[in-house]
C-alpha cells in the first residue's frame, strides 16, 4: 500500500478500475443492492473525484448539482456515490474525497451544501462524526405484490415478482400490515435510511 493517496478528477479510462472498488465496497455494506456494471451518468453537471494509490483506484465520490431527487433545496449538491476500499479505511481517504468534492463545487458552482442518504449503519456512524446534521429518515425496502397487484399488472404485459420503495417511519407499521414486506434476504431486508446536510466551511 502506496502512503501517499491522491485524490484527482474521474477520468474515463479509470472506468473498470472505479467499477471494482465500487463493488468491493457493496459486498460490505447494506447502501446498494444492485450491481454496477457500467458507471453511472447524470443529468446534471456532476463533480466526479476518486482516490488512488498508484495506478489503483481505491475511493470515490460523486456529487450532482441540484439534482432532481433534491430539486426543492436550491445551490445543492446531491451525493450519489461514496466510498472507500475496506483496506485503505481509517486513513482519512474519505473525509479528503468529500472536502476535496465540496472545494470544487464551491470554486465552480457556488454551493456548499451537499444532501446524501445511506441505509448503511456504519456510513451514518461515521457521517455523525464528520459533524454532518441530519435531516430526513425513513424506511426503504421491499414488498412482494399482492395477487391482485400481479394480475393488474399482467394486462399491462408486466410480470412483477418483487417491488423497492420507502415510506415515512411513523407509516411503517401501517404499510406492514398491507404489503408482504420482504424480510428474510439480507440484502432486500427494511433499512431505515437517514438524509445528512453537509455545509463546507472553508479550510
Amino acid at each position: 500500500m502506496n502512503k501517499k493517496i491522491t485524490i484527482r478528477e474521474y477520468r474515463e479510462t479509470d472506468e473498470l478500475k472505479w467499477l471494482d472498488v465500487h463493488a468491493s465496497v457493496m459486498v460490505d455494506s447494506a447502501a446498494w443492492w444492485i450491481v454496477l456494471h457500467k458507471k453511472p451518468t447524470y443529468k446534471n453537471d456532476s463533480i466526479d473525484l476518486v482516490a488512488i494509490d498508484g495506478d489503483r483506484v481505491v475511493g470515490f465520490i460523486t456529487f450532482e448539482i441540484n439534482a432532481r431527487i433534491v430539486s426543492e433545496i436550491k445551490d445543492c449538491a446531491f451525493v450519489w456515490e461514496f466510498g472507500v476500499h475496506r483496506e485503505y479505511r481509517g486513513l482519512e481517504i474519505g473525509r479528503k474525497l468529500i472536502q476535496n468534492a465540496h472545494r470544487l463545487a464551491l470554486k465552480k458552482y457556488g454551493i456548499r451544501k451537499s444532501i446524501g442518504y445511506s441505509q448503511e449503519e456504519r456510513a451514518q456512524r461515521y457521517y455523525e462524526r464528520l459533524g454532518m446534521k441530519e435531516i430526513e429518515r425513513h424506511w426503504q425496502f421491499s414488498v412482494t405484490p399482492t395477487k391482485e397487484q400481479q394480475q393488474n399488472f399482467k394486462k399491462d404485459g408486466f410480470d412483477c415478482w418483487d417491488m423497492r420503495g420507502s415510506c415515512l417511519v411513523e407509516d411503517f407499521e401501517r404499510v406492514k400490515k398491507k404489503f408482504k414486506i420482504i424480510e428474510d434476504d439480507d440484502a432486500l431486508r427494511p433499512r431505515i435510511c437517514i438524509g445528512y446536510e453537509y455545509i463546507y466551511i472553508d479550510e
